[in-house]
């Protein structure tokens, strides 16, 4: 949950979090679930579309490149949510996790993408809540799953892409809603009978006649869960093209490792049409996220592109806008064939000194088999964390790791609630 963490910091969040509103004086009754940034209980309805909204608010999502979506991001808020305020076993939120993912990722890859100008948030991911919502409430029972999936895959989200591109913050309330109402349609599933089954199929409304397959398995028939092939834990800002100096090298002068903003005149790079469309150069927090150009300048400019560096100030700066207006991005035909197996790029620098640097790659960083490693995944949540919660974050390391093992989700929100509580006293008195 650490995503939810750093996202729970942002204004458009945090205004009804603080102390002085508990939950009872905004007309919410208190309840058993954990938002993260708040050191009172909440309904589980409630924590879901906070933690939901909170985690698409720094677009640090999970995702999974061959069902190009966010599955995690979605069940993971519902499942904790409702486990904590029902108490549920330590193994079950794991395994409903599990359930809920592959549910959704075979659908993403069986819808084969959604349409232009659909964002994927909400579209296939409340499908994968309603799945583990039901293995939580109704674990070996697979008839209210069955009803879940029926009613959410016939009431799922169509959510506008540009209002997220653009870096509308309204747009964070897309997985938070789609998040809470696939709740609720699994939870409503518990003590229906068997009815006549809702119409949908595993193509986006609005996609091409004959686009969607089965999703009762992924292409090829594959045995192996759907969910682990491909999946990916995304970075902030564009993929791996953003990194002109790595790859593999075929530079046309000596070359050294490590370029800098300084010493660059231009950069090109070569793409897919996917990735091709984000090509303008972004002017606030939010837009560089989604924007070629600023995620190649950051990162040239400061060394690297990470939650510390992608921020407003950094991005609207004049060097990064200088240098993020020399990056031409262009479409390469040829890389789309690479698509979407993986995330084929082809970059060039042109240095001031003449020299040009050539790279590419294949897969982004964090992929299935380009995975980080543990102590790179504590790393991050560490700095999400400390950065939201100070030195109380200290306590919370531990927890997530602890369920399946021992510990519980409502263990995992005392050690979140504690450290709102924390880092509200110290600040009360410093």
């Amino acid at each position: 949950m650490s995503p939810a963490a750093a996202g729970s910091a942002t204004d458009e969040l945090s205004a009804g979090l603080g102390p002085g509103t508990p939950p009872g004086g905004a007309g919410i009754p208190a309840g058993g679930a954990t938002v993260v940034g708040s050191p009172l209980g909440w309904p589980a309805s409630t924590a879901a579309f906070v933690n939901g909204s909170a985690i698409a608010a720094d677009q640090l999502q999970d995702g999974h490149r061959l069902a190009r979506a966010h599955p995690a991001s979605h069940v993971v808020p519902a499942v904790l949510a409702l486990a904590e305020e029902r108490n549920s076993p330590d193994t079950e939120p794991l395994a409903c996790v599990g359930v809920g993912c592959e549910a959704g990722v075979r659908i993403g890859r069986a819808m084969g993408g959604t349409p232009d100008g659909v964002h994927d948030i909400g579209t296939w991911g409340p499908v994968a809540v309603a799945a583990a919502v039901a293995r939580l409430l109704a674990p070996g029972d697979a008839a209210p799953g069955r009803r879940a999936l029926d009613l959410a895959g016939s009431a799922v989200l169509l959510t506008d892409a540009g209002t997220v591109f653009q870096g509308s913050t309204g747009s964070h309330a897309f997985l938070g809603a789609s998040v809470s109402s696939a709740a609720a349609w699994g939870w409503r599933q518990l003590p229906a009978s068997p009815r006549r089954p809702a119409r949908w199929s595993a193509t986006c409304p609005g996609s091409p006649p004959g686009r969607g397959r089965s999703a009762t398995s992924p292409p090829g028939g594959r045995r192996r869960l759907a969910a682990l092939r491909g999946a990916e834990r995304v970075r902030r800002g564009a993929p791996d093209q953003r990194a002109p100096a790595r790859g593999r090298r075929r530079g046309r002068g000596p070359g050294r490792r490590g370029v800098r903003g300084a010493d660059v005149r231009s950069v090109e790079v070569g793409t897919t049409a996917a990735i091709a469309a984000f090509a303008a150069v972004g002017d606030d927090e939010l837009a560089a996220r989604f924007s070629v150009p600023t995620s190649v300048a950051v990162p040239l400019l400061t060394g690297r592109l990470d939650e510390a560096t992608l921020d407003g100030p950094t991005a609207a700066s004049d060097p990064v806008r200088s240098l993020a207006g020399r990056v031409q991005v262009v479409h390469h035909p040829d890389l789309d064939t690479g698509y979407p197996a993986g995330r084929p790029g082809q970059v060039t620098v042109s240095l001031t000194d003449g020299r040009e640097l050539e790279a590419d790659c294949d897969r982004p960083r964090g992929d299935a088999d380009r995975a980080l490693t543990r102590e790179e995944l504590a790393g991050k949540a560490d700095r999400l964390l400390t950065a939201r919660f100070g030195p109380a974050a200290a306590g919370l390391l531990p927890a997530a790791p602890a369920l399946g093992s021992g510990g519980t989700a409502g263990e995992l929100g005392a050690a979140l609630r504690a450290a709102v509580q924390h880092a509200q006293d110290q600040e009360d008195d410093p």
